[in-house]
């Protein structure tokens, strides 16, 4: 199965840490946080990876070009990485070349046998995976909200009430995603979460629930990376 990584933004809340250097080469464990993602994706079963890139894109590259993770990995450039993260999925749309693919952040760890999931999943549709372990997450105000009802999503995004999940950062889409995400932008909406209210609307996004807590982890703050380093190797 193909996977796409988007690491096209800023990354500015950890620019004190990061130099201004894409905050997914920041060191994590044996490596980096990137290299970390790649190994856990490769690991659940992914057998090509895209990388999109934008803010300061010739680190990451530069990196890539020193390192071998067994598989193909495939740079695509987003030059509109300063509007919503919604474009640079967009931006994979040859890459995928109408087939399912993983979508990962490139800020998220995730357990693999948490990705081996959503990987795995029989479910034939769109697919988001969540965790239903509200109150165990290092940073809850920041992470963004889901409502279910059975295994559908019925509302997503930040700052939402009667949620019962969170999203962990990692999909399975299909070809559908696409036209989702131009139907949300010709709406002003540049943001994942617009292109899934849109499937949504379709009845085209399903939710994959961790079974267990602590199985991913989003750096976003100085503080969230702390935590990581300390208490989230993989």
């Amino acid at each position: 199965m193909k996977a796409v990584i988007i690491a096209a933004g800023f990354g500015s809340r950890l620019w004190n840490l990061s130099n201004q250097v894409p905050k997914t080469l920041l060191p994590y464990g044996k490596g980096t946080i990137l290299s970390t993602i790649i190994g856990q994706l490769v690991a659940a079963g992914v057998t090509e990876l895209g990388i999109v890139l934008g803010f300061n894109q010739q680190d990451i590259r530069a990196y890539l070009a020193t390192q071998s993770f067994g598989i193909p990995i495939t740079p695509i450039e987003n030059l509109e990485w300063e509007k919503g993260n919604a474009l640079s999925v967009y931006k994979a749309r040859t890459f995928a070349n109408g087939e399912s693919f993983i979508l990962s952040m490139s800020d998220h760890l995730v357990r693999v046998e948490a990705l081996r999931k959503i990987v795995d999943s029989p479910l034939d549709s769109n697919l988001l995976l969540v965790d239903t372990n509200v109150k165990d997450n290092f940073d809850l105000d920041d992470a963004t909200k889901v409502q279910t009802e059975d295994n559908n999503i019925v509302s997503i995004g930040k700052e939402i009430s009667g949620y019962d999940a969170l999203d962990c950062g990692i999909f399975r889409l299909e070809a559908d995603f696409f036209p989702a995400v131009e139907h949300a932008v010709a709406k002003g909406i540049e943001s994942i979460s617009g292109a899934i209210t849109e499937l949504i609307n379709n009845k085209r996004i399903k939710v994959v629930k961790l079974s267990k807590p602590q199985q991913w982890m989003d750096i976003d703050t100085p503080e969230a990376y702390e935590y990581a380093q300390a208490s989230f190797i993989l």
